[in-house]
This record gives structure tokens, sequence and C-alpha cells, in this order.
């Protein structure tokens, strides 16, 4: 079971890390002071969200397979991979505009985070939208992909984050965690009520995201430095989604 779980994770988390950064990324002004690696941030996104499609040439099997499942516009699967590939256009032309510029084009990063966000929905509703299967078709499905992905997006974004807009990553990764963890309850209140369980794995990812939480109010007060931080919030973030991801695929697949 494990073999169908790790490409869907692979796709979830890495090009939901790269559309939730993407999309935070884009409410701030550029600073000056990070011209030279402007090209820097859109090449990591590029590259997560590269690996995370190649998840998903796994769990179908063959190229082909990937080819027919976009000749059905009406089905979920067509929806994730033509935003998906939207996404990548932006992020090829945002990459080849920050080296030659030296910096974002910011209306080129708005329309970037309309298309990521518009992913991170449509991966969520892909699962919603599956009959017959009823731990994903419940209210939370959604919001279980796009907050978790902003959860990971506002980590990576406190790595490249500098002292014009560290304070607002910081407080966004607060604000994330906070909301991914109502969620998680939400997730955990609905399984109850079609007789499943995953408690365990949402505890640990609720654990992790308060901890996520504790460690950037830490970095607001001044008691860490911004390395450590930065590794801390990132590592929080991806296990903690990790597991939810992985209860929530085991339970539709019966594993």
């Amino acid at each position: 079971m494990l073999t169908h779980i790790l490409p869907l994770l692979v796709f979830t988390t890495l090009a939901g890390t790269a559309a939730g950064a993407y999309a935070v990324n884009a409410v701030r002004l550029p600073q000056k002071g990070a011209q030279e690696r402007a090209w820097l941030f859109p090449l990591v996104c590029l590259v997560l969200l590269g690996v995370g499609l190649l998840g998903t040439l796994a769990h179908l099997g063959q190229p082909l397979r990937f080819i027919n499942g976009m000749a059905n516009p009406a089905s979920m699967i067509s929806q994730e991979s033509y935003w998906s590939i939207a996404f990548g256009v932006v992020l090829v032309v945002d990459l080849a505009l920050c080296k030659v510029k030296g910096n974002a084009v910011m209306p080129l990063r708005w329309v970037g985070a309309l298309v990521a966000i518009g992913l991170m929905v449509v991966t969520g509703m892909a699962y919603f939208m599956s009959l017959g299967l009823e731990a994903w078709r419940g209210a939370a499905t959604v919001p279980l992909f796009v907050v978790g992905d902003f959860v990971l997006g506002a980590a990576l974004c406190a790595l490249f984050a500098d002292e014009g807009n560290r304070r607002a990553i910081l407080v966004a990764n607060v604000v994330f965690a906070a909301v991914w963890t109502v969620v998680l309850v939400a997730f955990g209140l609905y399984l109850g009520t079609v007789a499943l369980d995953a408690t365990p794995q949402l505890v640990v990812a609720g654990i992790l995201a308060l901890a996520g939480a504790a460690v950037a109010l830490a970095a607001l007060a001044g008691k860490l430095a911004e390395m450590p931080t930065s590794i801390a919030l990132i590592a929080l973030a991806l296990v903690g989604v990790v597991v939810a991801r992985y209860a929530f695929f085991a339970l539709g697949m019966g594993a």
C-alpha cells in the first residue's frame, strides 16, 4: 500500500510546498538586498514542482496515462494537470525574468499566486470528489490540502525572508499553524462520524504544528537565530503535513 501512497505524498507535498510558498511570497514587496539571488526562489519552487510531478507519473504508472488523463477537461486529474502546467510556465518565466532583471516582477508573482492557489484547491477537490470514499468526502478535505500547503509554503518562505519581510513571514507561520490545527481537529471529528479514526496521526501533526508556532514566536521574540529557525520550521511543517496526509490517503485506500 505504501507504494500507492508514496507518489501521492510526493506530489501533494512537494508541489503543494511550491504553490504555498509562491502564494505567500507574492503578498510582499521585493527587497533590494535580495536582488542578486532573486532567481533562487522561483528555481527552488520549479524544482519542487518538477519532482512532485514525477511522483504523479509514478502513481499513474506510465507517461501515456498522464497524457490520456489530460484528455478529459471535466476530470479532476485533468484539472490538476492543467493547473500544474500553468504554474510551471509562470515559474519558468519568473526564473528567466529574475535572471535578466535581477529582481522579481511583482505583477507576474501575483498572477502566479492565483494560479498556485488554484492548484492547491483543485488538488483538494480531486480527493473530495472521489465517489465512494467516505474518508475523503468531508468538508475538511479541501482545507486539509490548502492550509497544509500554506503551512509548508510559509515555512519555506522563512528561509528566503530578509530583514524587510522576515517578521511578517514569521507571523504568517504562526497564523497558518493555528488554522492548520483547527483543520486537523475538524478532519478528526468528521472521521468519527463515518466510523473511521486517525487520532494518533492527527495528534502528532497537531503537536508539530504547535511546535512550529512556538519556534516562530521564539524567533519573533529574538530568542532564535535566523537559520535554525528556518530549518526547524521546514522540518516541523514537512513532517506534520506528511503524517496527516499519510493518514488521509491510508484511510481512503483502506490501508
